[in-house]
């Protein structure tokens, strides 16, 4: 018990030095069903000036960031309501708020919208209610956002939802503004590690004019730096490379395969999969 404390006390604190995580709650239901969230990486995303609005707690939030320099997107996340009559009003509303709130444009739409615009994203096919997927629409295209994959993909069947009476739904999309259709890409649906029924959607934005980033060099997170434990056992593998290259690596016992460089190459190998396995609590 003692060493899994320790273990989830140190997972909190390496999220807490690699993520910021911004949320919304609904007030009626804390901790229910109803609630987003934006998870950023701060490795990857510049969070300073990260800033969420609010629109309908629980239900619809907007982050506006810099991205590239002095650029700002504005992203959108939906969780929008079960009961298809509910949602005119809940578009109207985001509508609103979004005005008083002067956020001005939408880069991103995303979420889970609890409804479908095209029969093609369900199975059986079939239509849905007529007001909430034109309230949806007109609230969209009031903003110039469109369902890009489904453009892109005009025949295509993928599903995100598998619910209890064993019917598929694309329930969770990402729309794009049209201004940025050229620049996304890599377009995925998969299995979230977080026990859920949907299925997460992803999708690479690269607008151009920015420089290329390769995938970099491995390097250790930065929270498990200070891990004593850790750090005695790169220790001891340091010293049993040091042994093995003053004990075994003699001139006259070199060979091609057996070496200091190859021993100090096999170090490296090992070497990275002390942490990983430390961050999996095993």
């Amino acid at each position: 018990m003692g060493n899994y404390k320790q273990d989830s006390q140190r997972e909190q604190n390496w999220s807490a030095i690699r993520l910021l995580v911004l949320n919304s709650q609904d007030p009626a239901r804390p901790g229910n069903s109803a609630g987003i969230a934006f998870v950023l990486n701060k490795e990857m995303v510049n969070t300073t000036d990260a800033k969420m609005v609010v629109l309908i707690p629980g239900r619809a939030a907007a982050l506006s960031l810099k991205w590239h320099n002095e650029k700002t997107i504005t992203i959108l996340n939906i969780y929008a309501p079960n009961n298809h009559n509910s949602h005119t009003m809940f578009w109207d509303t985001i509508r609103q708020q979004w005005t008083n709130n002067n956020l001005g444009e939408l880069d991103f739409m995303l979420g889970d919208f609890n409804i479908t615009e095209d029969p093609l994203d369900r199975a059986p096919a079939r239509f849905d209610n007529e007001q909430a997927v034109s309230a949806l629409r007109n609230f969209r295209t009031s903003l110039n956002l469109q369902d890009t994959w489904r453009h892109t993909h005009p025949n295509t069947r993928l599903f995100t939802f598998n619910s209890n009476t064993n019917s598929l739904s694309r329930l969770d999309r990402i729309y794009t503004s049209t201004s940025h259709i050229e620049s996304v890409s890599d377009w995925k649906a998969h299995q979230c590690q977080i026990p859920t029924d949907h299925n997460l959607v992803s999708a690479r934005y690269a607008p151009p004019g920015l420089p290329h980033i390769g995938k970099g060099r491995w390097s250790w997170p930065i929270g498990i730096l200070t891990d004593t434990k850790l750090l005695k056992k790169i220790e001891s593998l340091g010293i049993e490379l040091q042994n093995e290259i003053e004990n075994n690596h003699l001139e006259e016992n070199r060979t091609i395969d057996n070496n200091p460089q190859t021993s100090w190459e096999q170090f490296k190998k090992k070497r990275p999969k002390r942490p990983n396995t430390l961050l999996k609590y095993t």
